[in-house]
C-alpha cells in the first residue's frame, strides 16, 4: 500500500491540536487505501504522545542530526513504505535538505505547510537557494497573510487553508483556583506574543489590580520568572504564570477575557479556541487576527498598552453567542481534513 510521509520538527512535550489534526488526517488517507509514516526529530523519542503512536502500530521514526544518515534514512522510508507524497511542517534546513537529496530522480511531490510568517525576508540573498532546496510542489498557509508572504518571496502555488480545530480537546470542567477578573494569554516569548504589552497595561491602568493576568508558558517557567524578575523585581501578585497541561479546555473555562496582543501569527489556535468556548476576545489588529473575521472580537492597534486596557475594559459587554458556531463550522477538524485531501488528489 503506498503512504504519505508526515515529515514534522515538532516535539512539543503534548500532543496538542497538531498531532490531533495529523490523526485525523491519517483516519482520511486510511479510508483512501493510503497509509501514513511518521518522521520526527529525535528529541520527539521521549514524549508521551510519541510513545502513544509507537503503542498503537503507526509507523514512526525519527530524524538523524547528521545529513548523510538522514538522507539514507529517508530514501529507505520512501522505498520501504512506498511514499507518494511528503507532507511536511515546521522544517528547516536539517530537515529539507536531506529532503531533496533523497527525493533526487523520484517523482514525489512535497506539499510544505506553512504554519507561520517565513524567517527570511524578500532580499534575503539565499532566496533562491532557500525555494531550490525547499522545492515545494504547494504550499499551504493557514492564513491570507501567511500566503502573501511566501508569494511575495517568490515561491508559487501557495493556497490558503486554514487549520482544523479539535474541539474536543476543551472538553474539561476541571476548576483552577478563583481569581479576580481572569485575563488569559498564551505564550513564552513575551515579545513577540506581545505580553510586554500586556504587562505594561495593567501596570499602568489597573493600580487597584482588579484583573488576574494568567499566562500559559508551557514548559518556559524558568525564562517568564525572569523576565518578570527583570521587569518588576518580583512576579507580580496579579500575574499567574501557568504550566502545561493535557487538559487544555481547563485555561478557558477558568478564563473571563482571552487576550493576544501578538505582534505575529500564522493561525492562531488560541485565539479561535477561545471564541469556541465563548470567551471575550481582546486581539491585536495584525492581519492574521483580522482575517479570522470572527463575528465578536474587540481589536486594538498592536503594541500600544492603553488602546489594549480600553479594549479590554469593553470586553464583558461583548455577545458571546455568535463566535462558537461560527467557529466550529469554518475551523472543524473534518473540514480540514477534506480541504487538506483535496490538495493531496491533484498533485
Amino acid at each position: 500500500m503506498s503512504s504519505v510521509l508526515e515529515l514534522a520538527n515538532y516535539a512539543a512535550p503534548y500532543s496538542g491540536n497538531f498531532i490531533a489534526s495529523l490523526r485525523a488526517l491519517e483516519t482520511g488517507l486510511q479510508a483512501q487505501n493510503t497509509d501514513t509514516v511518521y518522521l520526527f526529530p529525535e528529541r520527539a523519542r521521549a514524549r508521551d504522545w510519541c510513545r502513544a503512536l509507537q503503542d498503537e502500530g503507526c509507523a514512526v521514526y525519527f530524524l538523524p542530526a547528521s545529513v548523510s544518515a538522514a538522507v539514507s534514512l529517508l530514501r529507505r522510508i520512501l522505498h520501504r513504505h512506498d511514499v507518494r507524497l511528503v507532507h511536511s511542517h515546521f522544517i528547516d534546513r536539517s530537515a529539507y535538505v536531506p529532503l531533496r537529496i533523497a527525493c533526487l530522480g523520484r517523482q514525489i511531490p512535497h506539499v510544505f505547510h506553512a504554519h507561520s510568517l517565513p524567517k527570511f525576508s524578500q532580499n534575503d540573498p539565499l532566496l533562491f537557494l532557500r525555494r531550490s532546496l525547499l522545492h515545494p510542489a504547494r504550499i499551504l498557509c493557514v492564513g491570507d497573510a501567511v500566503r502573501d508572504a511566501y508569494a511575495a518571496r517568490g515561491f508559487c502555488d501557495c493556497i490558503t487553508l486554514p487549520n482544523g480545530i479539535d474541539f474536543t480537546r476543551l472538553d474539561t470542567a476541571e476548576k483552577l483556583p478563583e481569581k479576580s477578573q481572569s485575563v488569559l494569554m498564551f505564550g513564552y516569548d513575551f515579545s513577540i506574543k506581545g505580553i510586554d504589552t500586556a504587562l505594561e497595561a495593567f501596570a499602568r491602568n489597573d493600580p487597584a489590580h482588579t484583573y488576574t493576568l494568567r499566562i500559559c508558558v508551557a514548559n518556559h517557567m524558568d525564562k517568564a520568572q525572569q523576565y518578570l524578575l527583570d521587569r518588576f523585581g518580583e512576579v507580580p501578585s496579579w500575574v499567574e504564570l501557568l504550566p502545561p497541561r493535557t487538559d487544555v479546555g481547563a485555561y478557558y473555562k477558568n478564563a473571563d477575557i482571552f487576550l493576544s496582543a501578538s505582534r505575529t501569527e500564522g493561525m492562531p489556535y488560541a485565539v479561535l479556541e477561545a471564541a469556541f468556548c465563548g470567551l471575550p476576545l481582546v486581539l491585536s489588529d495584525i492581519a492574521p487576527h483580522a482575517q479570522l473575521l470572527l463575528p465578536q472580537a474587540a481589536l486594538f492597534p498592536v503594541g500600544d498598552p492603553d488602546a489594549l486596557f480600553e479594549a479590554l475594559s469593553a470586553a464583558a459587554e461583548q455577545d458571546r453567542t455568535q463566535n462558537p458556531p461560527y467557529v466550529l463550522h469554518k475551523f472543524s477538524m473534518q473540514e480540514w481534513v477534506s480541504q487538506v485531501l483535496a490538495q493531496f488528489s491533484i498533485l
